[in-house]
C-alpha cells in the first residue's frame, strides 16, 4: 500500500509539472491513450477475461463520467494551486462519501463517525478558507473533485459482481482520454517538449504501478488494515510539494491537513470493521 501512494502521489506530481508547459485537456488525452495501451497489455498479458458489454453497464458508465469529471477537475485545481493544499483535500473524499452514504441512503454512521466527517469538513475549510465572496477556483475544483471520487467509490459498489476488474480499469482510461479530447476545442493544443513526453509517459507508468500495487495489497491483508496506510501520502505531498515548487502549508492550512488525515483515517478504519 505505501508503495501504491508513492506511485499515486509521483503521478501527480508528474501531471502538475506536465500541465504548466502544456493545456490539461492535453495532458489528460496523452495520459488516457498511454493509459489505455498499458492497461490492454496487461489484461492480455494476464490473460484477463474479456467482457466488452462491461463497457455499455450503465453503473460501469457513470462511475466513468464520475472519473472522467474528477480527473479534469484535480489536475485543473493542481496545475494551479499548491500541490499539498490540493492533494490533502482529496483525501476527504472517504468523509464524504460516508456522510453521503448516511443522507442519501440511510446508512447508519453513529455519533463517533459523524464527529469525524465534522472535523474532516473543519479540516478542509482551513485549508480552502472561504471568502464571504465564495471559493476561489482551484480549491472548489479541489473540493468537486473529491466530491466526484466519494461519488465514484458509492456507484463501484453498485457494480455487478460479474463484471471484471480489468474492463472497468479499462472503461475508466477511456474515459480520461474522452475528457481531455472534449475539453480540446477550448485549449489550444501544441506540440510537447521531449521533456514532456518524459513527464506524461513516466506518469503512465507510475500510475500503472499503482493500481497493481493497490490490488496486491488489498488481496493481501485486510482492508481495515491496508486502507487507513493511504494517508501516507499527505506527508509525502507535502514534502514533495516543497522540494519540487518550494510551496510549504502555513500553520493554518497544516492543521486543517492533520485533521483531514486524522477523520479519514478514524473514518475508514470504522467503515471498514463494519
Amino acid at each position: 500500500m505505501l508503495a501504491a501512494v508513492a506511485c499515486f502521489t509521483t503521478t501527480d506530481v508528474l501531471m502538475k509539472a506536465a500541465a504548466q508547459s502544456l493545456p490539461v485537456s492535453q495532458v489528460l488525452a496523452l495520459r488516457g491513450a498511454l493509459a489505455i495501451v498499458m492497461v490492454a497489455g496487461f489484461i492480455l498479458a494476464w490473460r484477463a477475461p474479456i467482457a466488452p458489454r462491461a463497457l455499455v453497464q450503465p453503473h460501469v458508465l457513470l462511475r466513468t463520467a464520475l472519473e472522467s469529471a474528477m480527473i479534469a477537475a484535480y489536475l485543473t485545481a493542481l496545475s494551479r494551486a499548491p500541490f499539498a493544499d490540493v492533494f490533502s483535500v482529496l483525501q476527504s473524499s472517504p468523509i464524504i462519501a460516508t456522510a453521503a452514504a448516511a443522507i442519501l441512503f440511510g446508512e447508519k454512521v453513529g455519533a463517533a463517525r459523524w464527529g469525524a466527517i465534522l472535523a474532516g469538513f473543519l479540516g478542509m475549510a482551513l485549508i480552502v478558507r472561504p471568502s464571504p465572496q465564495g471559493l476561489d477556483l482551484p480549491m472548489a475544483l479541489a473540493f468537486l473533485s473529491a466530491a466526484l471520487v466519494a461519488g465514484r467509490d458509492l456507484v463501484t459498489r453498485a457494480i455487478p459482481t460479474h463484471v471484471p476488474s480489468t474492463m472497468v480499469t479499462l472503461t475508466a482510461t477511456f474515459g480520461t482520454m474522452a475528457a481531455g479530447l472534449a475539453l480540446a476545442p477550448f485549449q489550444p493544443w501544441e506540440w510537447p517538449q521531449p521533456a514532456v513526453w518524459g513527464l506524461i509517459l513516466a506518469a503512465a507508468v507510475t500510475v500503472g504501478c499503482g493500481n497493481f500495487a493497490i490490488i496486491v495489497a488489498y488481496r493481501a491483508a485486510e482492508a481495515s488494515f491496508v486502507a487507513p496506510f493511504r494517508y501516507a501520502g499527505v506527508p509525502l505531498a507535502i514534502l514533495l510539494g516543497y522540494v519540487v515548487w518550494g510551496d510549504a502549508p502555513d500553520m493554518i492550512s497544516g492543521l486543517g491537513i492533520a485533521m483531514i488525515a486524522a477523520a479519514g483515517v478514524y473514518t475508514m478504519r470504522r467503515q471498514a470493521r463494519r
